[in-house]
């Protein structure tokens, strides 16, 4: 198992870097969140840690800034219908703090904001690593990023009845956080109704 690469970095394009060492250009699959921080390192050597995969012959390297962003994704392989794609989807939304207290909070409605995620796989998530988080994450790599609260708002609520309907999550907090900053004193019954109507005009 390749824990780190350590080299020059020769490219970064949304979700993706290429890694120079020894003359051998590395394509490794990142966060786009995370990796679009590194353009200004392009042309220096940098260490990404990195989390190989073999698939139908075929060799994937995911790569991340931080041994703790890589232990996440780790354990949200280990759940059930959660594949690289997905995993990779959460960790452009959320810091590895940010995601840990959705997941201890139950917060559905936040993790549908990432692409991909919807309420049956947030819900599944939830189920699987609730218990398990805190036993394999100490405090100290928990508190990798800022720490966000994701307490229930109606923002999210929102997004969650939007989601149970069968939007998607991004779609749905799209729509929500569009009319909340237009009607800011819009009650949650009439938010919810501006937002279907935002998304069936579209």
């Amino acid at each position: 198992m390749i824990d780190y690469l350590t080299g020059r970095l020769a490219a970064v394009t949304p979700g993706k870097a290429v890694l120079d060492i020894g003359g051998v250009g590395f394509s490794i699959d990142m966060p786009p969140a995370e990796n679009s921080g590194m353009q200004a390192s392009v042309g220096q050597e940098v260490t990404i840690y990195t989390r190989v995969i073999i698939k139908d012959e075929e060799i994937y390297i995911y790569g991340f800034q931080a041994a703790e962003e890589r232990k996440l994704f780790n354990l949200m392989l280990s759940v059930s219908g959660y594949g690289p794609r997905l995993a990779l989807s959460l960790l452009a939304v959320f810091s590895v703090s940010e995601l840990y207290v959705a997941v201890l909070e139950e917060n559905i409605a936040q993790l549908c904001r990432a692409h991909g995620v919807g309420r049956k796989a947030a819900q599944r998530l939830v189920f699987e690593l609730k218990e398990k988080l805190p036993k394999v994450m100490s405090a100290e790599e928990v508190a990798v990023g800022p720490v966000t609260r994701t307490g229930s708002s109606a923002v999210d609520d929102i997004t969650e009845a939007l989601c149970a309907l069968g939007y998607s999550g991004p779609e749905a907090a799209a729509a929500v956080s569009k009319v909340a900053n237009q009607n800011k004193d819009a009650s949650r019954e009439e938010l919810l109704k501006l937002a279907l109507k935002s998304m069936a005009a579209t």
